[in-house]
């Protein structure tokens, strides 16, 4: 019920329609608990996403786990994880391939819009270190910071 209502407004913020009322209906979540939710979601998407795929995603749990949002922007960063990280969306990858993808990275860069400045260098941080730790350490950069301090 809780994903639904999330997914219903970020609809109606993208398409511009009043909130008010779907947000009313989130008075007393547990973000907290949708944050561990959220999480757990995170790690299945990222053995399939990869390290670039996994980065903004990471970036709005961290965000979302920060507390520092409206519930309205809570809200958005949830719907956005749980649109991006499950397989169920409104156009299927699957079946779509680069189209599913697509609508994807277009609500994820529409939520990156709208609480990019909530996204600190400590957050950026966290998001770099969870990568490594999944993924080993990210060997261009490496090889560029070598460049830059040479």
């Amino acid at each position: 019920m809780i994903i639904t209502i999330c997914l219903l407004i970020l609809v109606y913020t993208i398409l511009g329609k009043p909130v008010g009322n779907l947000v009313k209906k989130l008075n007393g979540v547990d973000w907290k608990k949708l944050t561990i939710d959220a999480w757990d979601k995170i790690v299945l998407y990222s053995k399939k996403a990869g390290r670039a795929g996994t980065r903004v995603v990471l970036k709005f749990y961290y965000v979302l786990k920060d507390g520092n949002l409206s519930t309205v922007e809570k809200t958005l960063v949830y719907a956005g994880i749980i649109y991006i990280a499950v397989q169920g969306d409104l156009l299927p990858r699957k079946i779509l391939g680069i189209l599913g993808i697509l609508d994807d990275v277009a609500v994820g860069a529409w939520i990156y819009k709208k609480i990019g400045d909530s996204i600190t260098p400590a957050i950026e941080r966290k998001v770099e270190e969870t990568l490594d730790s999944w993924f080993g350490p990210e060997i261009v950069s490496d090889f560029v910071a070598d460049l830059s301090e040479a």
